[in-house]
């Protein structure tokens, strides 16, 4: 039945011969046309052991980029990696620093040499291969100022020319979205370093997400990644701006520092109170950085548009995972099927649905499968800097990054969305689509600016980051058991592979709620605008 609608519509606007809008049960019908069968076939190839992980930098990832830029080429979709419409290809250089241990030192009040790896590590830093550095260490909570919603853990705290520790994370009274920002780790360091600090030292307490040796065995083999910028200078997490540089210390090694202090310091500070050790803790060292580039590009592409040609939506989902690594029960390819060949794949298939449309859109739709988002959003971050058409053209991000499509779509949680006119489309799609609109059931873990849409966020333009919800049609938390088997089995490990974990019928939907979305938002007669209570409208431009 689905089908012959579908069929008497396209009729109708042949023998119309005019550009036409699908209505809300037309453009139901017409996105039911997603293909289970194609994600999965994206899927495959994209998460094949051949692909070794698609780490940026290396001839696998290149062929990578060449099935998505022959998936482009297929659909009609052109050429948009420059301004010239010329390539698919919008390169960039990456500058890895890794820290030279043999070379690099800790030292605590002019005596005791600190532990590499079991006391503290240093983070590369980009822009200085050498450098040296004395001063006294505070502890700064969270390293948080947000004035605005009544928290600032400055407020009565000098950090100028001070070495400052932080908690990594953010306190639960700030609302979800505008917690995921100030947590992230470089709003930390643009606050420290705009408030003069000497040094960032981040740590984790025994209750908080992630651990020192975790992070500590990940950058210390990989080390930090940024992007070179078109004005020669390095951006990402390695760039410290004011600072002199940035490292971890284990909490462990702050009990030992601070003589047990912390602790005290710590049930205080989750009082709301910000106090500093008994004791003054002197730390002086040295850090020398080892540099290797290496080249990378984002797979760009366009459809065109109808009479608003020249305003665009920009999907975005990242191409890049993490390549090989540690062997797990002897397979050390890490081959993110999930995260995130599910969201290219997602995306190409919603670009099939674009291209295949019997009339084109009112505005032109770009595809852009960006590079090194596990490196920190970085290929994102350069295309959002540096986008291949003007900045102010591009009206909404709709980004797909791990979907996680572990099993029928009931309900969804679309991050961000809150935060701008683009929760009315989604409640719109997700009344036809007869699902539910959940809350991030995961605040602590900051998603929201995990993903390339905050580096568009960031540019000031609104966006959308739509993940699975954990409703099913018999328990409000049914799916909640298999994301968590996800997230702590198959995330980042070799596992990560297309198997019984995947829900096909599930990622079905998802493509046909997301590419709703994103053409409601494309043949709107109006543009996405912030909320104007958003915290996030202060990036407009």
């Amino acid at each position: 039945m689905k089908n012959s609608l579908i069929f008497l519509f396209l009729i109708t606007l042949l023998v119309n011969c005019k550009p036409a809008i699908l209505d809300d049960q037309a453009l139901l019908s017409y996105a039911d046309m997603a293909d289970a069968d194609l994600i999965k076939r994206h899927i495959a190839v994209l998460s094949d052991d051949s692909l070794r992980g698609r780490l940026p930098g290396t001839p696998e990832y290149e062929e990578a980029m060449q099935y998505v830029i022959d998936q482009y080429q297929s659909l009609g979709i052109k050429p948009l990696g420059n301004k010239e419409g010329s390539s698919y290809l919008q390169p960039m250089t990456f500058r890895k620093s890794i820290i030279d241990e043999s070379s690099s030192y800790l030292i605590l009040n002019n005596q005791d040499t600190a532990k590499v790896g079991m006391d503290y590590f240093f983070l590369g830093n980009s822009s200085s291969p050498e450098l040296e550095f004395e001063g006294e260490l505070v502890i700064a909570g969270y390293g948080i100022d947000a004035a605005q919603f009544g928290y600032n853990d400055f407020e009565n705290l000098e950090v100028k020319d001070k070495i400052v520790v932080i908690y990594n994370g953010g306190p639960d009274v700030l609302p979800a979205t505008e917690r995921a920002h100030f947590s992230n780790t470089n709003t930390k360091i643009n606050t420290l370093s705009e408030k003069g600090a000497l040094g960032i030292i981040f740590t984790t307490f025994p209750e908080g997400r992630g651990s020192f040796k975790g992070s500590y065995d990940r950058y210390s083999k990989g080390g930090i990644v940024s992007v070179k910028m078109p004005d020669g200078e390095f951006a990402g997490r390695s760039n410290y701006g004011n600072m002199k540089f940035g490292g971890y210390f284990d909490w462990e090694f702050i009990r030992k520092i601070t003589a047990n202090d912390v602790d005290l310091i710590l049930e205080k500070y989750l009082q709301g109170e910000v106090t500093q050790p008994n004791n003054t803790i002197f730390l002086k060292g040295k850090i020398v950085n080892n540099f290797s580039e290496f080249e990378s590009s984002n797979v760009v592409g366009v459809l065109e548009g109808a009479e608003l040609k020249n305003e665009y939506v920009i999907h975005t989902a990242h191409l890049d995972h993490v390549g090989v690594g540690t062997p797990v029960n002897g397979d050390s390819i890490y081959n993110g099927a999930h995260d995130n060949a599910s969201g290219i794949s997602a995306m190409l298939e919603i670009a099939r649905l674009y291209s295949e449309l019997p009339s084109k859109p009112k505005r032109s739709v770009i595809f852009a499968a960006v590079t090194a988002e596990e490196m920190g959003l970085l290929g994102s971050l350069y295309l959002a800097e540096n986008p291949v058409v003007p900045a102010e053209s591009i009206i909404a991000n709709v980004n797909t990054d791990m979907p996680t499509m572990v099993g029928p779509l009931v309900s969804v949680e679309p991050l961000g969305a809150e935060q701008s006119s683009i929760m009315k489309i989604v409640e719109r799609s997700t009344s036809l689509l007869g699902l539910k609109i959940d809350e991030d059931h995961l605040p602590e873990e900051v998603r929201f600016v995990r993903s390339d849409n905050y580096s568009f966020v960031k540019a000031g333009i609104p966006a959308l980051r739509m993940k699975f919800g954990i409703q099913t049609k018999d328990s409000p938390t049914g799916l909640d058991s298999a994301i968590t088997h996800m997230m702590s089995q198959i995330y980042h490990k070799p596992s990560d592979e297309l198997g019984a974990s995947f829900n096909f019928e599930g990622a079905k939907t998802y493509v046909e709620l997301q590419f709703m979305n994103s053409y409601l938002i494309n043949t709107s007669e109006t543009r996405p605008t912030w909320n104007e209570d958003s915290f996030f409208k202060r990036f407009e431009r």
